[in-house]
């Protein structure tokens, strides 16, 4: 797959060993926001599991990026990890929105 001139792969597995840390996901998000591209594809192929932690911490620095982040090569548990918390997250702050 040829990528566009302003996009880049980040393959995860060459920057962090397990996808179990806050610190870690921060580790990878430094290294995404200091790279020239607006466009980010983030390659998580060679894991199959990941922290609930990691995921939130994921998800709160994607929002807070102003880059165009996508996710590819996420098995069923990444990707369902992820579903959980996002909707764990959307459920927060519709609570807090009714409070």
């Amino acid at each position: 797959m040829q990528l566009a001139l302003n996009t880049a792969r980040v393959k995860v597995k060459d920057h962090l060993l397990r996808l179990s840390l806050r610190e870690t996901c921060d580790e990878l998000f430094r290294y995404i926001e200091s790279l020239p591209e607006g466009h980010i594809i983030v390659d998580f192929e060679g894991f199959d599991y990941c922290s609930r932690s990691f995921v939130h911490q994921y998800l709160m620095n994607k929002e807070k990026s102003s880059k165009r982040i996508e996710e590819v090569n996420m098995s069923r548990f990444i990707a369902d990890m992820f579903s959980v918390v996002k909707r764990q997250i959307e459920r927060a702050r519709s609570l807090q929105h009714t409070a």
